[in-house]
This record gives C-alpha cells, structure tokens and sequence, in this order.
C-alpha cells in the first residue's frame, strides 16, 4: 500500500485533495460515507485545534450523490452537535447534503476486542469509513493522529475506560476491530507543543496525508512530526511505508514538545497524568464560576494566585514536587487521595461545585 503527501493551504485544498486521492488511487466500494472528523470540542478555527471542514468538505466534493454521515463523539462532557454547528459543519453538511450525528446518540453493535466487548456506531457497517483525522501532538500518547482519532467513535463510558486500562494499549487494539477504508491526516495547520488542545500551538505544516492503511499513514505523519516510535507507543513499528508525491524529508518538520507533566494557569498546577478529558471540563466550569463570583475570585486570588495550588488528576504515583496545597480530582486519584490523605472531588468526571468546595 502507498501513502500520499502533498502540499496544500486552505485556498487550494480542493485540488490538493483531488491530487491526493488519485495519487494513492483510492476508489470506494460502498454507496454511502460515513466520515469521522477530529473534533474534540468547540473552538476557533484556523488554530489546529480539529479537522478543518474545508478538508472534509473537499473530499466529499469528488463524489456527488453520495448519502454521507458526518460524525464524531466529543470529550466527555461536551455535545458534538453543538461543536459541529460552532466549528463550521452545518455549511459543510448543508452543500453536501450530509448527515451531522452526534455519535454519543446513535445506534451501536457489540464486537469482540482484547478487553471482552466494545460497541461501535453502526455506520462502521454500513457504510464506507473515512478517518479524517489532525496532525496534531498529544499530551498523553504523543501524537494524535488517524488510531487516536478513533477513540472519539466510543461511547463516554468506554472513553474512560480506556484510560483506567492503559490508553496506547487500547488504541492499538481499537485499530484492530474499527479499520478505516480511507484515512486522510489534515496537516494544513497542525498543532505542536502541550497539544491537542488549549496549550497546544498552531503550526503551518501544510500537507494533506492520506492511505488506506491506518498504521502506515499514522507512522508517516509522526515522522513527518519529527518524532521516533518511542514518542507514540500506540503506534506499532513498522519496517517500511511506500510514500507517493513528497518525501518525508522534504516535508518533514520537527514539531516542539515541551510538556512538563503539568499545566499551570495562574499559580494552579494541573497535573494530569492518565485521566479522560472529563477533568477538562470541571476544570473550565470550575473556574468559570470563580469569574462570575466575587467572593470565589478573593478566594481565589488568595489560594491559587499568592499562594501554589495542585490538583492532581488520575493515576499520580508521587506528590508533585515543590507543591502548595494539594486537592485530588476524580475517582482515579481517589486511592492517591487516601494514600496521602488529601482532600478529593469525586465522581467520573466529578463536579466542578465539588472541586470548588475544596479550593
């Protein structure tokens, strides 16, 4: 199998894509598309932060009367119907003619994975798979790329398995039950640095990538990021890809990393480790509700500005260096918590009105 690299901007994508296609002479079997975008949540465009719907738009342009499902399954917490209204879809979905679904709502059927069962939307049945996917790196496994795109096809539940199981095991063992006929990697504007979201940032790679093999394509995009194997473990080695259009080399970009194990917002250190995207969410609404209170905002100027706060997420294994006060957030940290006998929010995801009681 090949996978195809080319050159592209958001003014040309639609020849770009068109190029792209027939360089690694893809042609569908199936009447229908069912295309998975990346779109975590919602957020401005133009910053690498999800699939641009100018690229899912110009893939769907060479094949008119196609019936199309354009889907995705947001961060726990966030709707996609919404996100794909404010991120540019509803005009994409309108010219086409196509379907947006909120896959947290849809049909699913069972199938056999290495952890016992998973249910999958129906569409990967029906109809004819497309992972448009971001380049994008990953504060957790890396890079996000075509198999780390997949996790947004789970419903909220198995989501956050993944993550008390082992998040590069279960995404190299999900591209083995869920395999795309076609996956295209969007690398207009990438996103380098804490990605893949808020502290990431914009990079102008501009190439599109795409193959019919899922692991080939992903193992061209990470070294087309300029990181080796042992920077994205879900990514199994692969001995030799056959590449169409540009080299590596000549597209090649060594995108930054700087991730420290942590995030800081004022004097907050957000410490991470394994937990889902749920954390995410209570963090924003928590301090949301600090900005909307002028008490919460003394409150907090006291404890989290003049003074070091760390909420540590997830499976911690040791206290944060040099660390202020220290809360736990969510039933993962809930056994460090005990361990160390910190105060804790729990729930999955937990409350924010939990984690402000704390801090």
């Amino acid at each position: 199998m090949v996978v195809g690299i080319v050159r592209s901007t958001l003014e040309n994508v639609a020849e770009s894509m068109s190029g792209l296609i027939r360089l690694i002479g893809y042609e569908p079997t199936q009447p229908a598309f069912f295309a998975k975008p990346n779109m975590p949540d919602s957020g401005p465009q133009g910053q690498g932060l999800y699939t641009d719907p100018a690229v899912v738009d110009a893939f769907l342009a060479l094949y008119p009367g196609k019936e199309v499902v354009i889907g995705d399954g947001c961060i726990v917490g966030r709707d996609a119907g919404l996100a794909f209204q404010h991120n540019g879809y509803g005009e994409v979905a309108e010219a086409r003619d196509a379907q947006l679904v909120n896959l947290d709502d849809v049909p699913r059927f069972e199938t056999e994975w290495l952890h016992g069962r998973l249910r999958l939307p129906v569409y990967l049945r029906t109809h004819e798979y497309v992972n448009v996917a971001k380049m994008k790196t990953h504060i957790q496994t890396g890079v996000t790329l075509g198999m780390k795109n997949q996790k947004g096809l789970l419903a909220p539940a198995d989501k956050r398995r993944f993550h008390r199981v082992g998040l590069d095991q279960c995404i190299q063992a999900l591209a083995e039950v869920a395999q795309p006929a076609l996956t295209i990697v969007d690398g207009i504007i990438a996103l380098e640095s804490d990605g893949a979201w808020r502290f990431g940032r914009p990079v102008e790679m501009n190439v599109l990538v795409a193959g019919t093999d899922l692991l080939e394509v992903d193992t061209v995009c990470r070294n087309l990021m300029g990181f080796g194997p042992k920077h994205a473990p879900h990514i199994p080695p692969v001995s030799r890809v056959e590449t169409a259009g540009l080299g590596v080399e000549q597209a090649r970009r060594r995108f930054a990393f700087e991730y420290k194990g942590y995030f800081v917002y004022k004097n907050v250190y957000e410490h991470v480790n394994d937990s889902c995207s749920g954390w995410n969410w209570t963090l924003y609404r928590a301090f949301r509700a600090i900005k909307r209170s002028v008490w919460r905002k003394i409150k907090f100027q006291y404890r989290g500005v003049w003074r070091r706060l760390d909420i540590v997420m997830g499976h911690a294994v040791a206290l944060p260096e040099r660390h202020g006060k220290v809360v736990c957030l969510g039933d993962c940290a809930a056994d460090f918590a005990q361990e160390h006998d910190l105060p804790v929010a729990r729930g999955c995801p937990p409350r924010s009105t939990d984690l402000l009681r704390l801090v």
